[in-house]
């Protein structure tokens, strides 16, 4: 652009003004409209030449920015009486229709229970409160910090995570308390945990969670049934103001099949709520024990640790055992942990050459591999090098068995010696080495379907990594799965069958309820492009509507949530191959918005302090829009923007140049100009 736009723009004029009188008025021509024409032709040739120069026109645009103002209405079916329902709608027309709320600020109104919804209709059918997830996505859509949330709720949220964590946005959050604030006496069972199986003949954990708040001490009776049959009854103390109960019982498993547990406190003199003084769990008791036979010739943590994980699944019993007791007791065992052989392994393994007994070795520094080498012919590890510390490295080609939430990348090193692992039969690598950063391209457990179901782990020091899996989430639980699915793999086929199911026999809380099933190749490599249906029945036998199951990353997937309360019969059926695989499970009329009749105040006006919000009630709302009004923070804010425009983006002169020329031309043609 030139320095001096002014300067070149005057100097164009000049030149076409130059142009203009050569042409029209320096030699003879014609005099009728010779200065109409003179003009048309200075325009257009001016237009040009100011074209060619391009100038920068600065333009400046002076605009005011409104705070944005986002109400967020609950519409979950907590909201119950008509006084609240009213007073959301009330809230609704003051902030999302008052035309002075409307000039100060650009709103948005949404509607939340489970989801977040752009949206005022209000139904108050949501069976789910989710404020946590509400906030975060309001603040997401906003994105900006020149905002304010009002959010009308109870405060009572039952999905999610707690939306005080919700807090550290920045943005101030005006909570308005929806319903009754009373506190009443009130005693609810929280939780009722069981396992998901049971052994026959063996006891198995009921855990039951009791809270109380009340300005009284409380005495309840709680009784236990199974299957309609009182098992246990106890005595239910809890003191003054807000307390808690917790118990772990011990009941029989006496008979195979689904037990329906039902944990029942009796109602307290006065109490208002008594829908949460009951809770029901399912469990099902199974005649089926697998004996595993841990074989060892020396101590190490290592055998504590696989002891405790594997009796983490009560079906399962585990002794420590010698190679000489092991061959013993080889004929009752349906599984072998082979720790670390050597030479005294040497008369068991002669005594398993014989037997297809499913078994997983564990191999370390100890680990004579000469030994092991000659003792099966499965596998061998040539060129065997120094023990040495192996990461593990998760092999993405895994299809087994899912464990795609098992996250190695924070455990220890194990110690094993390096070599090259020789594998004669069919296999898949889990886990494969990582050295000194280096991937080794050698497994370092590895599954095998030989003549019989063998796991092969090459390194020692697995303890660390229940350690680890416990400082990353608190518990063993990821670190348990991967040893239950290993074993079960080996004991019971693994993923021999190209169908399988994942679901619960007893649904409490009915939104939760889905049926996943996994079909396998022949390969058995997990196939996403299966056509795998559900067809259900209800418990009088009558067929409902069949329903295709969704593909969801590596398992399939059917929502039954829809359904009535009840007990239904299903059959997964994978498209024309001819594999099926049925089941049942009972939905129950649950109803988590239910659980609280009192607002939660306390916990509302926590969140509005650690955001720079305050707490109002319906009755206080017009002070709140009031406040709004009048709070200088939140005052339209007036901004100018400087556009820098290059004089070619204006079309208009373009147009101008052609309609100067075209008239020109058509002018001195009519008249015989040319």
């Amino acid at each position: 652009m030139p320095d001096h736009p002014v300067f070149w723009i005057v100097l164009c004029a000049i030149l076409s003004l130059g142009l203009v009188w050569f042409q029209y008025f320096f030699r003879p021509g014609p005099t009728r409209f010779r200065y109409f024409l003179a003009a048309l032709r200075f325009f257009a040739v001016w237009g040009l030449l100011v074209l060619l120069i391009n100038p920068k026109i600065r333009e400046t645009r002076v605009f005011l920015e409104k705070h944005r103002l986002v109400l967020l209405l609950d519409n979950s079916a907590s909201i119950r009486t008509d006084s609240s329902r009213q007073a959301l709608y009330n809230l609704r027309s003051l902030f999302g229709r008052d035309p002075e709320i409307a000039d100060r600020f650009d709103r948005d109104l949404f509607t939340f229970g489970d989801a977040l919804s752009l949206s005022d209709s209000l139904d108050f059918t949501a069976g789910r409160t989710n404020i946590g997830s509400a906030l975060d996505r309001a603040t997401q859509a906003i994105n900006s910090d020149h905002a304010v949330i009002l959010i009308a709720t109870d405060g009572n949220e039952n999905s999610g995570r707690s939306y005080l964590q919700a807090a550290g946005t920045g943005i101030p959050v005006y909570p308005i308390v929806i319903g009754d604030t009373t506190r009443y006496r009130d005693i609810r069972i929280d939780q009722l945990n069981v396992n998901r199986y049971a052994f026959l003949d063996n006891k198995f954990p009921v855990e039951v969670l009791v809270s109380y708040s009340g300005d009284t001490p409380a005495v309840a009776e709680l009784e236990i049934t199974d299957n309609g049959n009182r098992v246990y009854r106890e005595t239910v103390r809890l003191g003054a103001g807000n307390s808690t109960w917790q118990s772990e019982i011990l009941l029989d498993a006496q008979a195979v099949g689904f037990h329906r547990l039902a944990a029942q406190l009796s109602a307290l003199p006065g109490e208002r709520n008594t829908s949460n003084n009951r809770r029901i769990a399912g469990l099902e008791v199974v005649d089926e024990r697998t004996r595993i036979l841990l074989v060892h010739t020396g101590n190490h943590p290592d055998l504590g640790t696989l002891r405790r994980s594997i009796l983490q699944n009560e079906q399962r019993e585990v002794r420590l055992v010698s190679p000489e007791t092991a061959l013993e007791q080889l004929d009752a065992a349906d599984l072998l942990i082979l720790y670390q052989p050597d030479t005294r392994f040497r008369s068991l393994f002669q005594a398993l050459a014989q037997r297809d007994v499913p078994r997983m070795t564990l191999t370390g520094p100890r680990t004579h591999w000469s030994f092991l080498n000659q003792a099966q012919s499965v596998y061998e590890l040539a060129d065997i090098g120094p023990a040495d510390d192996i990461l593990p490295l998760r092999d993405a080609g895994f299809g087994y068995f899912d464990l795609s939430d098992w996250d190695v990348s924070g455990y220890p090193p194990l110690e094993g010696p390096l070599g090259n692992l020789l594998i004669g039969a069919e296999n898949q690598t889990l886990l494969g080495q990582q050295v000194r950063g280096v991937d080794m391209e050698e497994p370092l457990l590895v599954l095998i379907k030989g003549p019989y179901r063998e796991a092969l782990l090459q390194g020692s020091g697995i303890w660390q990594w229940r350690m680890a899996a416990f400082r990353n989430s608190g518990d063993f639980a990821s670190f348990d799965e991967f040893i239950a699915k290993t074993l079960l793999f080996l004991t019971a086929g693994g993923s021999s069958k190209r169908l399988t199911l994942d679901y619960q026999p007893l649904y409490e809380d009915s939104g939760n309820a889905r049926i996943r099933a996994r079909f396998y190749d022949e390969s058995f490599a997990f196939e996403p492009g299966a056509r795998l249906t559900l067809e259900l029945a209800d418990s009088t036998g009558n067929r409902l509507e069949s329903r295709p199951m969704a593909l969801r990353s590596d398992f399939y997937e059917a929502d039954v949530a829809g359904l009535p309360p009840g007990t239904y019969q299903f059959t997964v059926i994978a498209g024309d191959s001819g594999f099926s695989e049925s089941g049942s499970f009972s939905l129950m009329a649950f109803d988590l918005e239910a659980q609280q009749l009192s607002s939660d105040a306390a916990t509302l006006g926590l969140l509005a302090r650690e955001t720079g919000g305050a707490l109002y009630y319906p009755d206080t709302a017009s002070e709140l829009r009031d406040s709004l009004l009048q709070a200088d923070r939140f005052r339209p804010v007036q901004k100018s923007r400087r556009n820098v425009v290059p004089l070619i983006d204006f079309r208009w002169l373009l147009f101008g140049i052609v309609s100067c020329l075209a008239a020109e031309w058509f002018i001195r043609k009519y008249n015989g100009l040319l």
